[in-house]
């Protein structure tokens, strides 16, 4: 009995007590475990750097080409195969700026008229007259304002506008037509040209000297006439003769017309792009043959 009272007399062991220094000591660890995970955990790497795109030059079109360009001179909204008198590859600018730009043409009046405010006159303004007549009286020798100067015509700044706004659409269509026209290239014995040219000039001259030769005038023949007529002769990109006509007359009307119809027997030529023109000397001898120089 006693030794069973002894052990439930006998006190039991006590949990040690969590002081707030263990909890700072416990938050300071897991704060620092999270932050050495985190920061050993992000890796970092340099990226392979992209090569740059290159420059662009992009200008608006003037007129629509069905056919697509193998090489273009710049990017548009649209197709569009160029012509001009320029060795090299120039956007289309215009000389005049507006404040506005305009796409229809208007017709504009040089003579603008001045509205004035017309300011009304009250009945019960006979103090203000009479004043006004007395002032008048007083000061005979107040010049009046000149009127002309107002009533010559100064232009409003709105049609002003205007007008440049007309002259700058106007200036587009004339650069429109004119960047419609194909380029003619024109080959003379007087100029130099490329190896390409040279090439098709000098099998042009052969193709005409021998059906000249074939279609010599018999009249001349006979005649013992010679004369060298020269003359343009226009084709196609075809090959196609456009059309050939006197430049320079030989002093033999024979001989001026059998050129021009030894240049039409002679067509249609090779293909070329856009339009050709030569222009050369037509002699032809007196041994009955026919050369171009």
């Amino acid at each position: 009995m006693v030794l069973q009272l002894a052990a439930v007399m006998s006190p039991r062991p006590v949990a040690p007590e969590v002081t707030l220094g263990d909890r700072l000591s416990f938050t300071a660890f897991l704060a620092l475990a999270l932050h050495a995970a985190i920061i050993l955990g992000i890796t970092f790497s340099f990226e392979d750097r992209q090569p740059s795109t290159h420059t662009m030059e992009v200008t608006l079109a003037q007129h629509r080409a069905d056919d697509k360009l193998e090489k273009a001179d710049f990017l548009a909204q649209f197709n569009q195969i160029g012509s001009g008198t320029l060795a090299s590859a120039e956007m289309i600018t215009s000389p005049t700026q507006a404040g506005f730009h305009d796409t229809e043409i208007s017709e504009t009046t040089l003579i603008s008229e001045v509205s004035a405010p017309s300011q009304p006159v009250h009945e019960n303004s006979t103090l203000t007259t009479s004043l006004s007549e007395e002032k008048t009286a007083a000061n005979p020798d107040t010049p009046e304002p000149n009127r002309e100067s107002t009533e010559s015509g100064q232009k409003t700044p709105l049609q002003q506008s205007l007008e440049i706004a007309s002259l700058e659409a106007r200036l587009a269509q004339q650069r429109q037509v004119y960047a419609k026209k194909l380029l003619i290239k024109r080959l003379t014995s007087l100029s130099t040209t490329s190896s390409v040219d040279a090439f098709y000039l000098n099998s042009w001259r052969r193709k005409i000297e021998k059906v000249g030769d074939l279609r010599y005038p018999a009249e001349a023949k006979r005649q013992q006439l010679f004369g060298s007529p020269r003359l343009p002769v226009m084709i196609l990109p075809d090959g196609t003769l456009k059309h050939a006509h006197l430049l320079e007359s030989s002093g033999v009307r024979v001989l001026d017309d059998a050129a021009i119809r030894i240049a039409q027997l002679a067509s249609p030529f090779g293909p070329f792009p856009d339009e050709l023109e030569i222009i050369r000397t037509w002699p032809f001898r007196k041994n009955s043959s026919l050369r171009s120089f």
